[in-house]
């Protein structure tokens, strides 16, 4: 069964396309995925998150299992609202939901959902691999690998590593300095291109995804 957990190295680095690409891999392979958002912050009711965005892009069901108004991290965003959070409960309606999933987190793995526990807790006892989503700046390689350690660590699979031009195409020559440093720590999954349109960037990545949900990756 095809789980997986989208983290990224930071906020705000191309998870949404990222997870939307995925979602569309499995389609393609043939199966009906459902894009799920942990906790969505930020916005008003009723106003489009990301799970939805994703789901437009991937042609994909999506669900959204907390929503804050609060533009921070999940547990601040909870607490403004007078609300709690807690990994074992969202991870037990995350592992309710059936068939395949892809997870999008809030930024990366260690964001707080209280004072003791992260969004790598519910990856974690929900047994979700993770999909890491690297956006492309100076300073990745080291959110990259604290990442990757931090998985290994805390026994979390890791599906592979996404190269994401968040911002617009980026150097080859810095590409592939990424590249190298992150060889040996995880499977590459390749590199996410930039493109005005989201619809275009999304349908590259979905190719890139393939050989991952066929088994291959």
């Amino acid at each position: 069964m095809h789980r997986y957990f989208v983290a990224g190295t930071d906020t705000d680095v191309g998870k949404t396309r990222a997870t939307a690409a995925l979602a569309l891999a499995l389609r393609r392979a043939g199966t009906s995925p459902t894009i799920v958002k942990v906790v969505q912050t930020g916005l008003a009711c009723g106003a489009e998150g990301d799970a939805a965005r994703a789901g437009a892009l991937a042609g994909a069901s999506h669900a959204e299992l907390a929503r804050f108004t609060k533009p921070a991290d999940p547990w601040s965003a909870a607490l403004a609202q007078g609300a709690t959070l807690h990994a074992r409960d969202l991870a037990a309606r995350v592992d309710a939901l059936v068939g395949p999933l892809v997870v999008e987190g809030s930024g990366g793995m260690l964001v707080p959902l209280n004072e003791r526990e992260h969004l790598g807790d519910v990856a974690r006892l929900a047994r979700l691999e993770v999909v890491l989503a690297v956006g492309l700046r100076l300073g990745c390689i080291n959110h990259a690998l604290l990442t990757l350690a931090f998985c290994r660590e805390a026994g979390i699979g890791v599906a592979g590593t996404l190269l994401v031009e968040r911002w617009g195409p980026t150097d080859a020559t810095y590409r592939d300095d990424v590249t190298r440093a992150l060889q040996g720590k995880s499977s590459i999954l390749g590199i996410l291109p930039f493109a005005p349109a989201e619809a275009d960037s999304v349908a590259a990545g979905a190719d890139l995804l393939l050989p991952l949900v066929n088994g291959n990756g």
